[in-house]
């Protein structure tokens, strides 16, 4: 199994720069940096990691931990990049965009943290490698999550996005959390199911990553006219609007 691994998570690393270079050819990089940056920088991480493995050295292990939180901080800033271009679609969300992004991201705290003192309990490592693989299980469930999060708070308002917004929004969500779930297996069950855990880690990211880069195109940054709304729509959003309005008094500035 651990040819079939290497050669998809070889592939995955193809896909990666796939999405890099079709995003300057579609003219999106200035659209979305964070991926961009993320599937620049992410292939040289797991090409060291591939060269360290096949020459079984021992530093591998010293380098992944390095190359953790460059990860923690690419992926955030993907996700981040997203909801922005989720809230600028929405004229007038000013500061409580804000307020938005800080309740939706401790929702997703909370939840991601919920189950971790039995993976805690259950991870065969010890020290600092504990740390670590619960940190990163709550970094991709708390992103996962936040992104899901964002996806129904914003989908109960008909207003018109860019279909890219849409796309990359479904991609990244099915990506983050099964990454989180694959993790949370991982940590639960150890190395009995390693194999197979690294195997669909590999073909998630293989899969996703081909979809960013073949549905994110220059048209699908078209935003579409706005749909007629129906009276009852119009209703239930101005009745929200006067909520979101009385509950922005109630902070200060």
């Amino acid at each position: 199994m651990s040819d079939t691994i290497s050669l998809i998570w070889k592939l995955s690393i193809l896909a990666e720069l796939g999405v890099a270079v079709r995003l300057l050819l579609q003219g999106l990089g200035g659209e979305y940096p964070a991926l961009l940056t993320a599937c620049s920088v992410l292939p040289i991480k797991s090409l060291f990691l591939i060269a360290f493995y096949s020459a079984g050295d021992s530093k591998v292990l010293l380098f992944w931990k390095a190359a953790q939180p460059i990860e923690w901080v690419l992926y955030s800033w993907v996700v981040f990049e997203l909801f922005s271009r989720w809230t600028r679609s929405y004229r007038g969300i000013g500061r409580f965009g804000k307020f938005l992004l800080a309740g939706l991201l401790a929702g997703a705290l909370i939840v991601s943290i919920a189950f971790s003192w039995g993976e805690w309990k259950a991870l065969v490592f010890a020290g600092e490698l504990r740390i670590y693989f619960l940190l990163n299980r709550v970094t991709w469930a708390t992103l996962g999550l936040f992104i899901v999060f964002t996806w129904l708070f914003f989908r109960n308002y008909p207003v018109a996005v860019a279909p890219n917004v849409g796309r990359h929004t479904r991609i990244a969500a099915f990506y983050y959390v099964t990454v989180a779930l694959s993790e949370f297996a991982f940590n639960l069950t150890g190395l009995k199911v390693g194999a197979w855990l690294n195997l669909s880690l590999v073909t998630i990211s293989l899969g996703c990553f081909s979809a960013w880069a073949l549905l994110l195109t220059r048209k699908g940054q078209i935003v579409p006219q706005q749909q007629v709304i129906s009276t009852t729509d119009k209703e239930r959003i101005e009745k929200v609007n006067r909520e979101l309005l009385v509950l922005m008094r109630k902070f200060p500035g």
